[in-house]
């Protein structure tokens, strides 16, 4: 069982086990990182996806939909925490249209925290097809956007880092 290095400050993580969640925790804790406990089992649909995360991040005003979704978790401003977030996700083990979307927003987000300098770890049980599908897509969307001039791209230091957890 690999554990995971939180000096790789932003690198989206698939197949994580119980035990590593909880060694995340505590040294992200002992690290001053906020942690959010995210558990996407049973949200079905777009909509039941972006209400969930604004409440799980306490958005500090109302938003729909999962553009204000990227937008403000890639913010947090208003938890004033400059040492990091980690991100656990459960219940994406089982292949879901919520899952793939949930981790299609992840690179987009996680390459904000990456230009800000702020770390940013995302740990998911799942780490089946569609999940790392769906991974790779987003990430060389972001690429070739980048790569094209797209607007905000100052810094961007290519593709987010996915590391992925294998059973021992």
């Amino acid at each position: 069982m690999s554990t995971i290095d939180l000096s790789q400050t932003h690198t989206i993580h698939l197949g994580v086990d119980e035990t590593q969640f909880e060694r995340l925790t505590r040294d992200a804790s002992t690290c001053q990182m906020m942690v959010f406990q995210l558990d996407l089992t049973g949200i079905v649909g777009r909509i039941a996806l972006a209400d969930y995360l604004a409440q799980e991040f306490m958005y500090p005003f109302p938003t729909w939909g999962l553009d204000a979704a990227t937008s403000l978790i890639s913010d947090l401003e208003w938890f004033g925490n400059t040492n990091g977030y980690v991100v656990i996700a459960r219940g994406l083990s089982e292949p879901s249209e919520v899952g793939e979307t949930f981790v299609s927003l992840l690179p987009n987000i996680t390459e904000r925290w990456q230009t800000q300098g702020t770390p940013f770890i995302v740990a998911i049980d799942g780490k089946g097809d569609g999940l790392r599908s769906s991974l790779k897509d987003a990430n060389d969307y972001l690429d070739e956007f980048a790569k094209n001039g797209g607007p905000g791209f100052v810094g961007y230091q290519g593709p987010i880092q996915v590391v992925v957890h294998e059973d021992v």
